[in-house]
């Protein structure tokens, strides 16, 4: 009884199998088989063979569904790398673009692919740059992104292309995007401690676009006008654009300045105030500068802050305002990591007012005995033999008194000529 009701059971199933075979069309039985061949090329490794089997049972099947386009695309993309012959593999890296392109009208395209498939496109051989673009910013944008050093120097260099091929009306605009998003990148490279070569790719298609002050200040008020309005990004965008007049040597005009002055209002810190000397210095300012080094040191308690403050106040005396015996005061009081800068600035202070420093030729020449003490505590060693060059003689010396010191009123110091 219980092998009549086995044979019964096998029977039918299959008499099911048979029917069921039998329900198939030509196209469909035919769709099976390129799909069969395909995976049996890939048994053994013949991509080739089994992209050519893929795309032909595409066209047989009337397409496919996402597991066996994911298959196809899997197997189209290992085609590519394994092919030598270029011709080869420019029509395969066409036949991949065009595969993207129906899975996508099909609704059943990964936007995990989003960046592997950007980078075929601009390979293929007529690139479909703004699709790439859209692709690229998809994936290099969302949160946890791959993108990869190569992914970023072909996004950026792919929108540097779609900014020279744009028309005038809309050069403006892509050139505010070249710049937000070369701020974007270089900040995305520095945090995944990308190559430098990675920043240098960006920083050549980025001057590129913007060479001079010429390329960046006209533009720049458009730019302020659609920065974010959330303070934290806001002061970011802010500092960057600060940064870059500064790179381009924009510091002297007026839409620098009102970067400074935006970034006062929204971020009244010592980075702020600084900025605000850096402003004022370089618009000659000398005084108002020191007197806002001085605001930004009251700003901190960190010690080595307060020196580098205190030593670009030293160098606005000495450098631009030419006021020696200040600076050389200044000098004297330095410490910390500038102290040995300080004291070279002090030499020099001493040098340059030596032929306004005593009652005589002796006396002016002997400064310069205190300037090369001063550089060698500077550990200028050049420097202080110039100035011992251009001290007394022991000639004049001995016509002078031969004495073995000398008081130097100007410094309140006294230095041996033996």
């Amino acid at each position: 009884m219980k092998i009549a009701k086995l044979l019964f059971g096998t029977l039918f199933i299959s008499a099911a199998f048979v029917a069921s075979a039998q329900e198939e069309t030509e196209q469909e039985r035919e769709c099976k088989r390129m799909r069969f061949l395909a995976g049996e090329e890939l048994k053994i490794k013949n991509y080739a063979a089994a992209t050519a089997y893929y795309v032909k049972g595409e066209k047989i099947c009337g397409g496919y569904d996402k597991a066996n386009y994911d298959r196809m695309i899997g197997t189209i993309s290992n085609t590519i790398a394994t092919e030598t012959d270029k011709a080869k593999k420019s029509a395969y890296i066409d036949t991949l673009v065009g595969v993207y392109e129906r899975t996508e009208e099909k609704g059943v395209y990964d936007v995990a692919n989003d960046l592997k498939r950007a980078t075929y496109i601009i390979q293929a051989s007529k690139p479909n740059r703004a699709k790439a673009d859209e692709l690229y910013a998809r994936g290099i944008h969302k949160e946890g992104t791959s993108a990869t050093e190569a992914h970023i120097s072909y996004y950026y260099y792919n929108m540097y292309n779609l900014f020279t091929e744009a028309a005038a009306d809309k050069k403006p605009a892509m050139k505010q995007r070249l710049i937000t998003e070369y701020f974007f990148l270089s900040k995305l490279i520095s945090t995944a401690n990308m190559s430098v070569k990675a920043q240098e790719n960006l920083t050549t298609y980025f001057n590129g676009v913007v060479k001079s002050c010429d390329d960046i200040l006209p533009d720049l008020k458009g730019f302020m006008n659609s920065f974010p309005q959330e303070v934290e990004a806001k002061k970011a965008t802010v500092n960057n654009f600060i940064s870059l007049l500064e790179a381009k040597n924009c510091t002297l005009s007026k839409e620098y300045e009102m970067l400074i002055d935006t970034l006062i209002k929204i971020d009244p810190s010592i980075g702020a105030v600084e900025a605000k000397a850096k402003l004022l210095t370089s618009k000659k300012k000398y005084s108002e500068a020191i007197g806002a080094y001085r605001d930004a040191k009251g700003m901190t308690t960190d010690a080595d802050k307060k020196d580098e403050l205190d030593y670009r106040i030293l160098v606005i005396m000495y450098s631009e305002q030419n006021s020696y015996k200040s600076a050389y005061n200044a000098a004297l009081n330095a410490s910390g990591k500038y102290k040995s800068e300080s004291l070279k600035i002090a030499a020099q202070c001493v040098a340059n007012m030596a032929n306004g420093c005593g009652s005589s030729t002796f006396e002016r020449k002997c400064n310069y005995i205190y300037a090369a003490q001063l550089a060698d505590r500077a550990g200028e060693g050049g420097l202080a033999a110039k100035y011992r060059a251009a001290g007394p003689s022991q000639d004049e010396v001995f016509e002078n008194g031969g004495a073995s010191t000398v008081s130097l009123s100007c410094w309140g110091v006294t230095v041996s000529v033996k």
